[in-house]
Order: structure tokens, then sequence, then C-alpha cells
């Protein structure tokens, strides 16, 4: 039997609508989110919203808690991004580890929907990292095979690392601590890897041309 030519192309063209119709349910779900809140939106607004029938969800997802893993993604994707814009392309491990922790600390804590994964999702914090991907431990990998970092045991670092931004974050949701613990986070997990500390309080303190809300909820 001889095969339609034409197949993979429809293939092709089946394969880009899926994926359009998926990323318009998932933009509408994160919009809603946004504006409402994540518990206030149904599988109804969103279908409503992505003008896509509900069997047309079901085919995407299970439940409305599926849209939200791939909704982290995106906003995990923009951190990452917002991190290489602001270091301009610098391959400093130490500069963009600093970027990476001042700006995952403020968007999480300013972002509503970052906010509603970190705090009220109910995913353990030692899974977080995961909702924040791969970049920060690369960095690190990078600065310690480079020399740049110095620690005698990089699961025992990172885990240091990962407890202080866990322990900064809760206290600025909760307002027992200012703006000004983010640049000091960033400048203690420096020195912790080695980095002196004139240079990890400069590295840390070096202005961020960032339009996000500032921590202070006090």
């Amino acid at each position: 039997m001889e095969l339609d030519p034409g197949t993979p192309k429809e293939t092709t063209r089946t394969q880009r609508r899926r994926a359009e119709t998926r990323a318009r349910i998932v933009a509408a779900a994160e919009r809603l989110m946004r504006e409402r809140g994540v518990d206030a939106v149904t599988i109804h607004d969103i279908t409503e919203d992505a003008d896509v029938g509900h069997g047309t969800f079901y085919l995407h997802f299970d439940a409305k808690a599926d849209v939200l893993r791939p909704v982290v993604d995106r906003l995990a994707d923009r951190l990452h991004e917002r991190v290489n814009q602001v270091t301009r392309g610098a391959e400093d491990p130490a500069l963009r580890l600093a970027t990476g922790i001042r700006i995952a600390l403020r968007s999480i804590v300013g972002d509503p929907l970052w906010n509603w994964y970190v705090f009220r999702s109910g995913t353990p914090f030692r899974k977080m990292d995961e909702g924040m991907g791969a970049p920060p431990v690369e960095d690190m990998d990078r600065g310690l095979a480079s020399g740049r970092f110095r620690a005698a045991d990089r699961r025992a670092i990172w885990s240091f690392v990962d407890g202080a931004m866990t322990g900064v974050l809760i206290a600025l949701d909760e307002g027992r601590v200012g703006d000004e613990a983010v640049e000091l986070t960033a400048e203690m997990v420096l020195r912790s890897l080695g980095v002196d500390a004139p240079e990890a309080a400069r590295i840390a303190h070096t202005p961020l041309e960032m339009n996000g809300p500032r921590c202070d909820r006090r």
C-alpha cells in the first residue's frame, strides 16, 4: 500500500494546531488566574476566554490543576529570561547567581501567581527548585567547576542556598523583613561560596533595572 505523501504535512499541521490550542488555554488560564486568583477561576472560565470547548480542554488537561504546571513553567522561563536581560549575557557565575536570587525573590513575593504557587499551592518547599528550573543550579555548578566558587560539598552548599532563599521568602511574605533582605541574601550566598566579602557586597548591590514591585510589605 502506498503512503499518502500528504500525511506527514497533515500530521505536522495537526500537531501545530494542537500546540496552538494548548498555548491558548494556558495563556487564558494565566491571564484569568492573575486577574481573579487561582481558586476563583473555573474550567468554564478558561474555555470561554480561550474560545475552546470543554471537550477540547480535556484533550489537553485532566483538571484545572494540570494547567498550573505549564503556567509555572512559563513564569520560570520569564524569570530566567529576565536574568539574561539584566546580566546582558555576562558569563560570571557570581553575577548571574546573585542576580537570579534577587529577581527570583522579588518575583515570587510580588507576582500573585508565583506567590500562590510557592505559598498557597501546597507544593513542598523542597520541590520549589523544580518550579524554578535549572539555571540557578547550573550557574553554581559553573562557578564551582571554574574555581569562581569554593565548596567542599556541592549538595550541602546547594541545600544551604535553597534553605536561605526559603527562609527569606517566608519572612518577606509575612512582613518580618524588608526589601533590603533580598540583596543581603544574595551577598551572603556569594560569601558562602567563597567570594570575598567586599566583592560579594558589590555584586549583590549592583543596581538592577527592575520594574517589578518591591518586597517591603510592612
